[in-house]
């Protein structure tokens, strides 16, 4: 299991170089915790967000990057796109869980979401005031947007991709991304009873940009591998 309660020094990927990559291909811990720590943080808030639970986020967060070091010989891309694999393989490995938990359910998703609602507050990127609706009410909102919609607002706000990234990761245009974007965060927002007006065209200030989605102060998410 990924532990997310460490002290671990902060690495963006903005950070990481070539040089990196080379190492961790080599499995030289020192380049392994560097990638780790830049995108570990993101995957375990778009895995928190998508299935509700902390202890199910870190497992899933653990297993790509276990699978990541084993085919990261075989990734040839330049250090800036390794984000977006890393999140095609998470993506993958989530719809091996839910397919998994759909055979062998439980309980619903819904009883599972005050803790995501408590670890992964929400604040609307749109200065619709969400952060002020219980946390439990978005996630659950958010299984009623159609599979695309939420699919972009997971990896746009959860993980705080970019509108291009996250192109390329789901194999759309970055304009396609931005439409399901500004449909998706209007359909919340009727599903919330958030009576702001949604019509107007995406922000583009950097105030309401989807990244504020995620919990202030969320360092606490960083871990060491």
């Amino acid at each position: 299991m990924v532990g997310t309660g460490g002290k671990q020094k902060s690495v963006s990927r903005l950070d990481l170089t070539a040089a990196d990559l080379v190492g961790a291909r080599r499995r030289e811990p020192a380049a392994v915790t560097r990638i780790y720590t830049a995108y570990a943080p993101a995957l375990f808030r778009y895995f928190l967000a998508a299935v509700g639970d902390r202890a199910t986020a870190e497992d899933l967060t653990g297993d790509v990057f276990k699978s990541a070091i084993e085919d990261l010989p075989g990734f040839h891309g330049p250090v800036e796109a390794l984000g977006g694999w890393l999140f095609r393989i998470a993506r993958h490995d989530l719809s091996d869980y839910r397919r998994r938990r759909a055979r062998n359910r439980i309980q619903p998703l819904d009883d599972l979401l005050e803790e995501a609602a408590a670890a992964g507050g929400v604040v609307d990127p749109e200065e619709l005031a969400l952060d002020r609706v219980e946390g439990g009410r978005v996630l659950a909102a958010l299984r009623r947007l159609t599979p695309h919609q939420r699919e972009v607002l997971l990896l746009r706000m959860a993980a705080n991709l970019t509108a291009p990234e996250v192109a390329g990761i789901l194999n759309k245009s970055t304009e396609a991304v931005r439409a399901l974007q500004h449909r998706g965060l209007a359909s919340l927002a009727r599903l919330l009873g958030v009576t702001n007006d949604t019509s107007s065209p995406e922000p583009q200030s950097s105030s309401s940009d989807p990244a504020h989605l995620r919990r202030q102060g969320n360092g606490g998410e960083h871990a060491s591998p």
